[in-house]
């Protein structure tokens, strides 16, 4: 092959994904942990203040670092000059911005380190496994946290530890699983400043900065909320008990089969690794269209699972490179250890900086088939029938919220912007955009203006029984729209 032919394919990959995912991403309808994230945003926007107990649509806290959500501010406030419609749109811009820029810093840094053909075989893995195009295309902050991980980690093999380590800050300040990169990043410093004295005060610098740029975000969680990781580790922290926290651990989870085939489900694109969440909707053949899938999802991870097993190669950069990408799973197994212990579940999701790296044993993997030209054609073909997956939940999706539709504007044409209502599920603030108390909240209605109660939809949380009793045996109450079609009531409170 010529050279440059491989960089030629990668860069193609690139673009054509790039693509794919932008109208997946304008297309969609916005659901789930996505709504909570962009409604921060919106109020961000609008308040010009970082929110903390107001109605987002969750019973707790706003507690997550903010720096998907500013950037999320950010866009809203500069699109709206145009219209609201257009910085609506915007916000669902920034996972496939990031997811893009996440892929093209993970090509470079591979070609820098590898060769031209392993960054290829690792842009076949990137693009088109499943829980990565998920998460660069849904308003989640995956994708955001994976761009400043790697940016970080390329940084650090320019000798940029400066740049390095803010990126690295920032990542934390994206999600707190970022600080389980600081392991690979310090074991890359420590190899690229041979001197000791000079590796030492690097060394110091790249412990010292991401820890300052992050320790803002867990200084105000600790004064607001009174544990400065919350909602996780809240039972050492005694943090504040609003809404869901994780104050155990349970070490026994740690064993349980749940957890890890959430995980692998959740890694090749069954929604939140819940396999009952198919069975909700009539797909045609579904049994035997998952045995294809499961087929499918073992071929194309073999590769992993053999460039774990390979010699370390004798270029000396991608020998010590290579170690630290088995430092930094060592690191990530550990967080989902934690994690698991902790909170009872896990989430592919929270791997999201790790597949880059993932990519590039997969990549190594590949390499090491006789038949690699082949097998590279199948992983395609896969690869394409996840993408066609993807396009067949997120139209799914957007069926099921758009019967809805005429509810939401109703709300939007016929209450004020500053009215506060009560109702059920994280994605009605954002959809009606009105701050709304959770409907797991006691009842107040002397705060509240609206109710909003649907029992019948299938893609958010439901009323519990104590608040329907109480809105059906209050008398202040006034029915002011109901769509049987939808079974969406919305009550007045009379004043």
């Amino acid at each position: 092959m010529k050279p440059g032919f491989y960089t030629k394919l990668s860069i193609a990959l690139i673009i054509i994904v790039a693509v794919i995912r932008l109208v997946f991403a304008l297309t969609h309808s916005v659901s789930g942990d996505a709504c909570w994230h962009l409604s921060a945003s919106r109020f961000m926007a609008d308040n010009n203040q970082i929110p903390s107990f107001e109605g987002l649509g969750r019973l707790q806290a706003f507690w997550p670092p903010p720096a998907f959500h500013l950037i999320g501010a950010l866009f809203f406030k500069i699109f709206s000059i145009i219209s609201l419609d257009i910085a609506n749109l915007s916000l669902k811009l920034i996972s496939p911005l990031f997811g893009t820029l996440t892929v093209i810093i993970a090509f470079l840094l591979i070609r820098k380190v590898f060769d031209e053909k392993t960054a290829f075989y690792s842009m076949i893995f990137l693009n088109f496994i499943p829980i990565f195009l998920d998460y660069s295309i849904l308003a989640y902050v995956g994708s955001t946290t994976a761009f400043f991980s790697i940016l970080s980690v390329y940084l650090m093999l320019n000798k940029r530890y400066i740049l390095s380590s803010t990126a690295l800050g920032l990542a934390i300040l994206t999600k707190y699983t970022a600080v389980f990169m600081f392991p690979m990043i310090l074991y890359l410093a420590y190899k690229s400043y041979p001197d000791k004295k000079e590796s030492l005060r690097k060394l110091s610098v790249i412990v010292f900065l991401p820890l300052l740029i992050s320790s803002v975000w867990f200084i105000r969680n600790f004064i607001l909320l009174g544990n400065p990781f919350w909602p996780f580790l809240n039972g050492i922290f005694q943090g504040t008990s609003l809404g869901i926290t994780f104050n155990t651990f349970s070490f026994s989870k740690i064993f349980s089969l749940d957890a890890y085939t959430k995980l692998y489900l959740e890694f090749f694109g069954v929604p939140n690794g819940d396999i009952s969440v198919l069975s909700a909707f009539s797909f045609p053949f579904l049994n035997y269209l998952l045995i294809i899938w499961l087929i499918g999802t073992l071929i194309f991870l073999y590769p992993f699972i053999k460039g774990l097993y390979l010699k370390k190669p004798k270029n000396n950069e991608a020998g010590y490179f290579l170690k630290s990408i088995h430092i930094l799973f060592l690191s990530y197994i550990f967080m989902l250890f934690i994690y698991i212990t902790n909170t009872g579940w896990s989430s592919a999701r929270l791997l999201m900086p790790v597949l880059p790296f993932i990519a590039i044993v997969w990549a190594n993997g590949t390499s090491s088939f006789k038949l690699r030209k082949a097998y590279i054609i199948l992983a395609v073909l896969i690869g394409t029938g996840f993408i066609m997956a993807e396009g067949i939940k997120l139209t799914t999706a957007a069926n099921e919220w758009s019967i809805y539709k005429q509810d939401f504007e109703w709300v939007k044409d016929n209450t004020k912007n500053n009215d506060l209502f009560y109702g059920n599920g994280q994605c009605l603030s954002y959809n009606i955009d009105r701050l709304v108390i959770n409907h797991k909240a006691q009842i107040d209605f002397n705060d509240v203006d609206y109710i909003w109660v649907n029992n019948k939809w299938r893609i958010d949380f439901h009323t519990n029984e104590d608040s329907l009793n109480r809105i059906k045996d209050n008398n202040i109450l006034i029915k002011e729209y109901s769509n049987e079609d939808t079974g969406t009531v919305i009550y007045k409170v009379k004043k």
